[in-house]
């Protein structure tokens, strides 16, 4: 029975005197409003997790430069000399002593591989290192090590910046690559150029070839921590005579990022590449003592590993022969980085000239 007065309705949707529904979802309007609010957000947010990515990445590629750093000593530890880095051997040329010289691009036998190969047990890698038990027996032209490519088909990750690349091999056969490079000291001279001038010759005189007067001339060679393309010298610990803070041991190589694999200093495997900038770098001076590389970053182009060690990060990691790992920036005098890659030549440095 009606009793005369009116039902309120609690229907939201509903208005007075009207039965007609009204929405209660968002305009359009209001909808792009709040997705170009995301859109800002995601936008502030992107380089600080890139930022957070990177800063990831530079710590692992600092962790594997220190377990290469500990690595080394406790080789130097175990055989009382640093491991001796590689150089070429022609297997004709070999004799029963494991000597190798002569042709390119690898050494005839374990002899003449990388400091990288050696170090493997140290690195909790023995299994690798063992892969290649014993070289043939000595006779003119013999093969190389017949298990070598099984050797550098191993992909070993603390060889890699995560940075530059993943663990990847390269070419029909795989074969891996280092991003570290042993510290070959001071080398006189240009990969790329036959002649230089050191200083710079007077007009019309001739031009020197430093590379005739590595025993004389005007610049000499200076000792790395790593000892490259000689047959039966060592390098100890007590032959660093800069200090062990002072002295490089391993650093990042530089390489073009267009040329992963390809380049000149990344076309080798990395057990065996020979004297070759794939496993081991040094400091040249283009034209004078006063006129030295720094290092530098990754860039494009086929020559970018003329500059020897450098990175795909703002910085350098270096491992010192004390075993610890500094962050060096670009920007760092290239006199004080010679010094650093040169452990005999009594020069020092201040600790603020180093960043």
């Amino acid at each position: 029975m009606w009793s005369g007065r009116n039902i309120r309705s609690d229907n939201p949707a509903r208005t007075r005197g009207s039965n007609r529904m009204v929405s209660s979802g968002f305009t359009l309007v209001e909808l792009l409003v709040v997705i170009a609010i995301i859109g800002i957000l995601v936008g502030l947010l992107l380089p600080a997790v890139q930022a957070a990515r990177e800063a990831a990445r530079r710590m692992q590629c600092s962790n594997n430069m220190k377990q290469i750093a500990l690595a080394t000593l406790n080789y130097e530890s175990t055989y009382k000399q640093l491991p001796p880095g590689p150089w070429d051997g022609d297997p004709g040329t070999s004799n029963p002593s494991g000597r190798t010289s002569g042709a390119c691009c690898r050494a005839a036998n374990r002899a003449g591989w990388s400091a990288q190969w050696r170090i493997l047990p140290f690195l909790e890698q023995a299994a690798v290192y063992d892969l290649a038990t014993n070289d043939p027996p000595w006779w003119p032209n013999r093969p190389n090590n017949s298990r070598e490519d099984d050797v550098a088909q191993v992909l070993i990750p603390v060889y890699y910046c995560p940075t530059r690349r993943a663990p990847t091999g390269y070419g029909s056969a795989k074969f891996g690559r280092v991003d570290y490079a042993g510290n070959g000291g001071f080398y006189h001279g240009r990969p790329d150029t036959a002649v230089n001038f050191i200083p710079e010759a007077p007009l019309g005189a001739p031009a020197v070839s430093t590379r005739s007067r590595s025993n004389g001339g005007l610049i000499k060679k200076r000792a790395g921590a790593i000892i490259w393309a000689k047959d039966g010298d060592k390098r100890r610990l007590a032959d660093i005579r800069d200090g062990l803070t002072h002295s490089i041991v391993f650093a990042e190589k530089s390489l073009p990022y267009t040329e992963h694999g390809l380049d000149g200093g990344d076309n080798e495997r990395w057990n065996n590449a020979g004297w070759d900038t794939d496993t081991i770098r040094w400091h040249f001076p283009p034209k004078s003592d006063n006129d030295a590389y720094a290092p530098d970053r990754d860039a494009g182009g086929s020559t970018n590993w003329n500059h020897y060690f450098g990175a795909a990060h703002v910085g350098v990691h270096a491992a010192l022969c004390d075993g610890s790992v500094q962050f060096y920036n670009f920007n760092i005098d290239a006199t004080v980085w010679k010094n650093l890659c040169v452990v005999d030549d009594g020069e020092s440095h201040e600790e603020n000239q180093v960043n």
